[in-house]
């Protein structure tokens, strides 16, 4: 008995070893880790980490596509602080926009910014797991913040029917009659892994098998929950009409979108995002969240109103057919890569400013410039 339980330490004891030594390994190492959801719970997602934390990301068990950087003061990934009352050009959008996996001049605030001759005139405001009730949200907060001067939003599946869900720690549309609603479930207090996190740190070791290697044993438990319900719908799976409330959330997310920018609609691009896999090999093509006809539905009756929209799938295949190259991270992951983000800055650099229009959408900074380009197409007409 005394030799197993002196086994059993030893065992223990060199496995707690190893751990300890793997874990300050894998801190020299550029491990997805180090920013905290801001406590400001009231003013996320305009407010979305905590400010100035060091973040460290990366993809795969090889940990390629490796970045660090910093959050600024309003915890976004950007590498200089906002201001208020600046009158920027404000970009918003789920993790595409807020985009760790990119150097941020390869983003699409980063290259608009450079379009613009004026990088700090654009401010990136995305927040993983966004939808559009959350754009309409940090749309408010941004317009008393910043007051901005035209807006982009980076529009991707999914983002209408995920509006509807009620989340903790999101905002989402709430339709009865015909009416909608928008509403607020603030994620109040501390989660037992962030009190963790806060007391002793984040485990190195935990967040590589979590985030490089993707094992997360809630995810895996929840999905062979579901597993069984998503075989059955994917075997009668078939294109299907808008729902109602889809419908309803579309129209109330555009009729209040621009009064509470306190902009023209003409200053607002809608850029709808269309997945890049599909377009290298229909066969990779991602399982549709929106219907098709959603979004025909949304970008109809947001031109109707005025909005500048873009659908970018065109642009993405153009673009791909022109050079070859890939506008994401295949095969590691869907998000758009550095050629990605350039291609939908551009579009939305085109909807606002093309030929030197757009002037009473520029940000504040940006007359000089934006008279001389004006100027100088005038001048090649």
């Amino acid at each position: 008995m005394q030799r197993w339980l002196r086994n059993a330490l030893s065992y223990t004891c060199g496995l707690l070893a190893l751990a300890f030594l793997l874990e300050c390994l894998f801190r020299l190492l550029p491990v997805p880790m180090g920013l905290y959801r801001t406590e400001q719970y009231q003013r996320w997602p305009l407010q979305n980490y905590e400010p100035h934390h060091t973040y460290a990301s990366s993809m795969s068990w090889e940990m390629r596509h490796a970045r660090i950087g910093t959050s600024n003061n309003y915890g976004h990934v950007a590498p200089f602080d906002y201001q208020r009352g600046t009158g920027p050009v404000i970009v918003v959008g789920d993790s595409f926009v807020e985009s760790q996996m990119n150097r941020y001049q390869d983003t699409l605030q980063g290259q608009l910014g450079d379009l613009l001759k004026l990088r700090d005139a654009v401010y990136g405001l995305g927040a993983n797991g966004l939808s559009i009730s959350d754009y309409l949200a940090v749309s408010g907060l941004a317009a008393a913040e910043f007051a901005p001067r035209a807006a982009v939003f980076l529009v991707i599946d999914g983002d209408v029917s995920e509006s509807l869900l009620r989340q903790i720690g999101h905002y989402n549309f709430a339709v009865k009659n015909g009416a909608v609603e928008l509403q607020y479930w603030p994620l109040y207090g501390d989660t037992f892994a962030k009190t963790l996190r806060r007391v002793i740190g984040d485990f190195a070791l935990y967040r590589y098998v979590q985030m490089n290697l993707r094992f997360d044993p809630g995810r895996l438990i929840q999905r062979l929950i579901d597993a069984p319900a998503a075989h059955a719908s994917a075997a009668v799976a078939a294109p299907r009409a808008p729902l109602p409330a889809e419908t309803a959330a579309v129209d109330h997310f555009l009729n209040q979108l621009a009064p509470t920018l306190k902009m023209a609609p003409a200053c607002v691009v809608l850029l709808f995002h269309s997945d890049t896999y599909a377009i290298y090999d229909p066969a990779a093509a991602n399982a549709l969240k929106d219907a098709p006809m959603l979004k025909e539905y949304f970008q109809d009756h947001a031109r109707a109103q005025g909005y500048r929209v873009v659908d970018l799938e065109q642009r993405f295949r153009a673009d791909y057919q022109m050079h070859g190259q890939r506008l994401d991270f295949w095969p590691l992951d869907r998000h758009l890569n550095g050629r990605g983000h350039g291609v939908a800055a551009q579009a939305a650099y085109d909807a606002l400013y093309a030929n030197g229009g757009g002037m009473q959408c520029r940000p504040a900074g940006t007359e000089g410039t934006m008279s001389a380009f004006r100027s100088s197409a005038a001048a090649r007409q």
